[in-house]
C-alpha cells in the first residue's frame, strides 16, 4: 500500500496547484525540515525523466549572511480545509454449467476506500522581504563551510519560498478488502462436492502533526561576488559558475559519456547517432518512452565490459545497500565527488563493496564505469522504501526479467504521459497471481497508478511518470546484469 502521508500531499497539491508550482514533500519523516528561508541542496539528476530531488541542509539563509539577524516574518494566507473521502466497490460473479458434467462457481468482490480532512495555511516569505535582506545582509566571509561542499559536489543552493503547512493534527487512513468464494461439484460414480472462501483486509493509518509541512515552492540562491535569488531562473543558470575546465559536474548528463555509446539505432531512426559537438545539445533524446529506452540503453551499455565476478560483486553490494536508505545516499555522494572533483576515493568510503569494482589502482574513480552506476544509483534513490526492498529480493532469485517487461508495458501503451488512460496489463506477465500482495502489483502502486485487479489494468496518470521512469531504468540496468 502507498505512503498515506504522500498521497495526502500530492492530493491537497493537486486541489490548490494543478499547474505544478507547489512541489510535494515526499514522506513524513522529512515534513518538519521545510521551513521558510531553509536552505536545500537538490541532487543533480543523469535523467531528463524524473526530477531532481531536495536535500534539507538543517541551514536557514540566516546562516551564510551577516550581519547575524532573525528573518523578516513572513506572511499567512486564509486557512483552507480540504476534506478528501473516495469510496469504490466492486462485485463480480460467475457460474459455468457444462450439461452431465458438473457446475463450476465463484464470486469476487473488492473495496477500497482512502480519508482525510486537511486543515492547512499557506506561509509565504513577501518580495519585499528579499529585496530588504540583499540590501542589508552579505555573505560571510570566509563563507560557510555548506557553500564549499555543495560547489565541490556540483549541486545547486535552494531556499525555500513558500509552504503548505497543516494547522491542527489529521488523521489519514486508505484501506482495502477483499473476498472470494467458490464451489464446484462433479457428478459420477464418486460425487465429488468442493467449497472455498477467503479475504483479505487491508488499513493503513497515519497521524500526521500540526505544524507538518506538505508541500513548498523553492528558489535559487546564486552565488557570485554576493548573493541573488531568482524565482524563475533560466535553464542553464546555476548556484556556482562552472568551473573553467575539462571536467563538468555530474548535471552534464549524457554530455559526459563516450562518444563509442552513442553509436547505437534508434528504433524509429534512419541513421546511427553519431556527434561530434556537445551530445548533450545534438543527441535526439526525445521526452517520451523512445527517449527513455535510449538513455537507459547508453547507461547500460556503458557496463557490457565487467566480468561476471564483478558483476556478482556490484550486484550483492546492491542488494545491500537496497534496504539501507542512508548506504545508498551515502553511495550515491561518493560517486558524485570522485566524479566531479577527481582525486583517489577514501578507502572507508560508504559503498565499499561496488566502489572497488569502480575504482582504478590509483584509487581514482573510473568514469566510464562509474557514471553509469551513478544513474542506477540515483533511479534506486527515487524509488519507495517498498519498491527497493522488493528489488533487493527479486536481485537474490534473479527474478527481474519480466518485471522489466511489464514496466515495459505500461510505459509505451501510457504515452503520451501527459494524458490520463486505462492500460490493460499482459497477462502472461503477471506470473500466477495478480493481487495487491504481488510483487509486480505493488511495485507498480507504488509509482502512484491505481490498479485493477479482476480486469488487469492500471489507470495512468501524469504524476506517476517520474517514479515509474525511474523503475524501468533500474530494471532496465540490474537486468544485464
Amino acid at each position: 500500500m502507498a505512503s498515506v502521508f504522500e498521497s495526502v500531499a500530492k492530493s491537497v497539491v493537486r486541489e490548490l496547484d494543478p499547474k505544478g508550482g507547489l512541489i510535494p514533500v515526499d514522506s513524513l519523516w522529512s515534513s518538519s525540515s521545510f521551513r521558510p528561508y531553509c536552505l536545500l541542496a537538490r541532487k543533480l539528476s543523469s535523467s531528463w525523466f524524473w526530477k531532481p530531488r531536495y536535500q534539507c541542509l538543517n541551514l536557514s539563509i540566516r546562516d551564510i549572511l551577516e550581519p547575524d539577524a532573525p528573518e523578516p516574518d513572513v506572511e499567512r494566507d486564509i486557512p483552507f480545509h480540504i476534506k478528501d473521502c473516495v469510496d469504490g466497490e466492486l462485485q463480480v460473479k460467475v457460474e459455468l454449467k457444462a450439461l452431465g458434467q458438473g457446475k463450476l462457481a465463484g464470486g469476487a468482490a473488492a473495496s477500497a476506500s482512502a480519508r482525510a480532512s486537511v486543515s492547512a495555511l499557506r506561509l509565504r516569505v513577501p518580495p519585499r522581504a528579499w529585496e530588504a535582506m540583499s540590501k542589508e545582509r552579505r555573505l560571510r566571509r570566509p563563507e560557510h563551510k555548506i557553500l564549499q561542499q555543495v560547489q565541490r559536489c556540483g549541486r545547486d543552493l535552494f531556499v525555500v519560498t513558500e509552504v503548505l503547512q497543516t494547522q491542527e493534527d489529521l488523521e489519514a487512513t486508505r484501506a482495502c478488502k477483499q473476498e472470494g468464494s467458490g464451489q464446484f461439484s462433479l457428478p459420477g460414480a464418486l460425487r465429488m462436492l468442493g467449497q472455498g472462501q477467503g479475504h483479505l483486509n487491508q488499513e493503513k493509518t497515519v497521524t500526521i502533526p500540526s505544524g507538518s509541512t506538505l508541500a513548498f515552492q523553492a528558489a535559487l540562491l546564486v552565488i557570485g561576488p554576493d548573493w541573488e535569488i531568482y524565482h524563475i531562473p533560466s535553464k542553464n543558470q546555476r548556484t556556482f559558475p562552472l568551473p573553467k575546465k575539462d571536467r563538468k559536474p555530474a548535471s552534464g548528463l549524457l554530455s559526459h559519456i563516450s562518444l563509442s555509446y552513442f553509436k547505437m539505432r534508434l528504433p524509429s531512426a534512419s541513421a546511427d547517432i553519431v556527434s561530434d559537438g556537445d551530445i548533450e545539445d545534438q543527441m535526439p533524446v526525445t521526452e517520451d518512452f523512445q527517449g527513455l529506452q535510449v538513455e537507459a540503453k547508453v547507461h547500460a551499455d556503458g557496463l557490457k565490459d565487467l566480468s561476471r565476478e564483478l558483476c556478482g560483486q556490484m550486484l550483492a553490494g546492491l542488494g545491500q545497500a537496497l534496504r539501507e536508505e542512508q548506504a545508498l545516499e551515502a553511495l550515491e555522494e561518493a560517486l558524485e565527488q570522485g566524479l566531479c572533483c577527481g582525486g583517489p576515493v577514501p578507502p572507508d568510503a560508504p559503498g565499499g563493496a561496488i566502489l572497488e569494482c569502480l575504482v582504478s589502482s590509483s584509487g581514482e574513480v573510473e568514469e566510464e564505469l562509474a557514471r553509469p552506476i551513478l544513474y542506477l544509483v540515483q533511479a534506486l534513490t527515487g524509488l519507495s522504501e517498498t519498491q527497493r526492498v522488493l528489488l533487493a529480493e527479486a536481485l537474490e532469485t534473479g527474478d527481474l526479467s519480466r518485471q522489466l517487461q511489464l514496466v515495459h508495458s505500461v510505459l509505451e501503451q501510457s504515452s503520451p504521459w501527459q494524458e490520463r488512460r486505462a492500460v490493460s496489463l499482459p497477462q502472461e506477465l503477471l506470473g500466477g497471481s495478480w493481487d495487491s500482495e504481488a510483487p509486480a502489483w505493488v511495485l507498480l502502486e507504488e509509482c502512484h497508478l491505481e490498479l485493477q485487479e479482476d480486469v488487469p489494468q492500471v489507470s495512468w496518470r501524469p504524476e506517476a511518470q517520474g517514479r515509474t521512469c525511474a523503475l524501468y531504468s533500474c530494471l532496465a540496468l540490474l537486468v544485464p546484469l
